[in-house]
C-alpha cells in the first residue's frame, strides 16, 4: 500500500536536509578558516622569531654584516630544513654556472670559483686543458686581487670583482694566493681571457674489441658526444660497448632522453609522477638501435639520471650492469630560477621506469656485483691501470665478450 506524504511535511524535510547541509558547510569552512589563521599565526611567530635574532645581532654584533652572505646562508637553510635529501639552495653565481653547464658551454676563464669567507675568491675546479691550467691555477687557489686591485678595496667587493670577470673575449689580470704543504704562504701573477668552449662530458677508446665510453654527466652536449664516441669506437673495431657510469652524478632529464634517443629504438624510458597527479612520460624515438653486446659499470656514486641511463640499457638493450649498487636518487628533481639570480632545486616527481621499476632510497643492484681491491679507489684508476687495476673494468670486458 502507497502511503502518501502530506506537502507540509515534504517541505519540512527539505527544510531540515538544506538547513544541515548549511550547518556541515559552515563547519567545514569555519575548520578551514581556522586552520588557516593557525598557519597565518605560526607563519607570523616564525616572522617574529627571525625579527628578534635580526634586531639583536645587528644591535650587538661587533664585526661587520656582509649581507648578501647573509641572506644566501638563511636561504640555504631554509632548504636544508625542508628535508629533501636532493634539495638545494644556489648563489646566483652558482646558477649562472650549473646553467652555462646544463647548456653544454662555458664562457669562462678555465676554473669555477665560490666567494671565500674573507670575501676574496676561492678557486674550486680547474678545467682539464684549460688556459688557467696551463697558468698553474689549483683547487684551493685564493685570488685576491682583479686587474690590479684588491677584492676588499672594490667599493662592491666580491661581487664587483667577479663581474669584471664575465663577458667573452674580456682579460683579466690576477693576484693568486697558494698555501703549501708545509703552510707556507705563496704568490703569483697571472693574466686570462674569457673563451667559450665546449664542456666535454664523454671520452671514449678501444680496449682490444671493447669500445670504451665513460660519461661523466648528462647537459645538452652529451648526446652528440656519445654519438660521436660510439661512431669512433666502431670505426676502430670495436663490437661491443662498455658505458662507464661510475662517479656519474647524473644531469638533466631532457639531456637523459636525448642520449638514450643515440642508442635505442623508440620506446617508454620513465614516468615522473607530480604532486597534482599529472604524470609525464620521457620517450626515445629513434628507429634504429645499436645492436652490440654491451655492459654498463655503476658505483655508490651513479646517481638520478645516470641511474636512469643504466636501467635503460639494461631493460632496451640487454645490457649488463656490473660494479656496486648505485645511490639510490630516483626522484625528479627542477631547479626555479628566484628573482635575485639565485635558484633553488627540488624534488617534483616520483619516478618509474618503463618497466615500472622504482629505486629512491634502494639503489640499483648490478647483475655483477664487483668490488675494487681494497684501498683502490676509482679515482686512482689511470688509463695505464685500467686492465690490471680496474676488477670491475675487468669483468666488464669479460661480460661484453672481450675476454
Amino acid at each position: 500500500m502507497n502511503k502518501k506524504i502530506s506537502l507540509g511535511l515534504a517541505i519540512a524535510v527539505t527544510l531540515l536536509v538544506a538547513a544541515a547541509a548549511v550547518i556541515f558547510t559552515y563547519n567545514y569552512a569555519l575548520v578551514r578558516f581556522n586552520s588557516m589563521i593557525a598557519s597565518v599565526s605560526d607563519k607570523e611567530e616564525n616572522y617574529t622569531r627571525i625579527s628578534e635574532l635580526d634586531t639583536f645581532v645587528r644591535a650587538s654584533y661587533v664585526g661587520t654584516l656582509d649581507e648578501k652572505l647573509l641572506l644566501d646562508s638563511i636561504l640555504s637553510g631554509y632548504v636544508a630544513g625542508i628535508g629533501d635529501s636532493n634539495a638545494r639552495y644556489f648563489t646566483a653565481e652558482q646558477t649562472q654556472s650549473m646553467e652555462q653547464n646544463d647548456s653544454g658551454y662555458r664562457v669562462g676563464l678555465g676554473f669555477s670559483y665560490e666567494r671565500e669567507d674573507s670575501g676574496y675568491i676561492l678557486v674550486t675546479e680547474v678545467s682539464q686543458g684549460s688556459d688557467a691550467e696551463t697558468a698553474g691555477f689549483r683547487v684551493g687557489d685564493v685570488i685576491t686581487a682583479v686587474n690590479n686591485t684588491d677584492i676588499l678595496h672594490f667599493s662592491g667587493g666580491y661581487d664587483e670583482a667577479v663581474a669584471l670577470m664575465s663577458g667573452e673575449g674580456t682579460k683579466v689580470k690576477f693576484y693568486v694566493k697558494r698555501t703549501a704543504a708545509d703552510g707556507i704562504m705563496e704568490y703569483f701573477d697571472a693574466e686570462l681571457e674569457t673563451r667559450r668552449f665546449e664542456i666535454m662530458t664523454v671520452n671514449y677508446t678501444v680496449y682490444d674489441t671493447a669500445g670504451y665510453i665513460r660519461i661523466f654527466g648528462f647537459n645538452d652536449r652529451t648526446d652528440e658526444q656519445i654519438k660521436n664516441a660510439i661512431n669512433s669506437v666502431i670505426a676502430e673495431g670495436a663490437v661491443s660497448l662498455i658505458f662507464d657510469l661510475r662517479d656519474n652524478p647524473g644531469g638533466t632529464i631532457a639531456s637523459l632522453g636525448a642520449s638514450l634517443d643515440v642508442i635505442l629504438s623508440e620506446g617508454d624510458i620513465v614516468t615522473a609522477y607530480y604532486r597534482d597527479s599529472s604524470t609525464v612520460v620521457v620517450k626515445t624515438t629513434e628507429a634504429d638501435v645499436i645492436n652490440m653486446p654491451m655492459a654498463v659499470l655503476v658505483n655508490e656514486k651513479t646517481e638520478a639520471t645516470a641511474e636512469l641511463f643504466a636501467l635503460a640499457l639494461k631493460d632496451n638493450a640487454g645490457a649488463q650492469l656490473v660494479g656496486t649498487k648505485t645511490a639510490g636518487k630516483g626522484m625528479l628533481s627542477e631547479t626555479h630560477r628566484l628573482g635575485s639570480g639565485s635558484s633553488i632545486r627540488l624534488s617534483v616527481a616520483y619516478l618509474k621506469t618503463g618497466s615500472g621499476l622504482e629505486f629512491d632510497k634502494i639503489g640499483i643492484k648490478p647483475d655483477f656485483e664487483v668490488k675494487l681491491q681494497e684501498g683502490v679507489t676509482f679515482a686512482d684508476i689511470t688509463y695505464e691501470l685500467r686492465t690490471t687495476l680496474d676488477t670491475q673494468f675487468i669483468k666488464a670486458l669479460e661480460v661484453a665478450g672481450t675476454f
